[in-house]
């Protein structure tokens, strides 16, 4: 009976640090994705400013875990417009569960102050689990 115990504890603590490990943190850096057109923006650069040409695009991944329920919903101005959005998996039998990297590749459009703001919601959009992306993007 000791040993019945002793294993079904194991197996508790096995259980739980797989689970852990599934459950990493959102910022992580994100996988590479092979289809980035010019500059390269990631959650690390929230609240940041970068600068285009119209008609230039660039790159936003995030990483996000849809097999949560937890998916990025981006609203952009009107000067900026998506080309391609895609999600990538971790690509690994052992990540099973992990995040992976959420790509669009956005053009702009329009030359003056364009936005792109992000909240990344779970599955019943309680607002504190939410997190936010915000890019300003100068275009002339």
């Amino acid at each position: 009976m000791k040993k019945i115990s002793k294993a079904i504890t194991l197996l508790l603590v096995v259980a739980a640090v797989v689970f852990a490990a599934g459950c990493a943190e959102k910022t992580a850096t994100p996988l590479n994705v092979s289809n980035e057109k010019g500059q390269v923006v990631t959650g690390i650069d929230s609240g940041k400013t970068i600068s285009l040409k119209n008609g230039e695009s660039f790159t936003l991944n995030l990483v996000e875990n849809p097999s949560t329920g937890y998916a990025w919903e981006l609203n952009l101005s009107k000067g900026l417009s998506i080309l391609n959005d895609n999600y990538r998996d971790p690509s690994t039998p052992h990540n099973m569960g992990a995040a992976g990297t959420h790509s669009w590749v956005i053009q702009a459009t329009a030359p003056g102050s364009q936005q792109v703001k992000g909240i990344y919601k779970g599955p019943t959009g309680a607002i504190d689990t939410e997190e936010n992306f915000t890019l300003t993007a100068k275009v002339v």
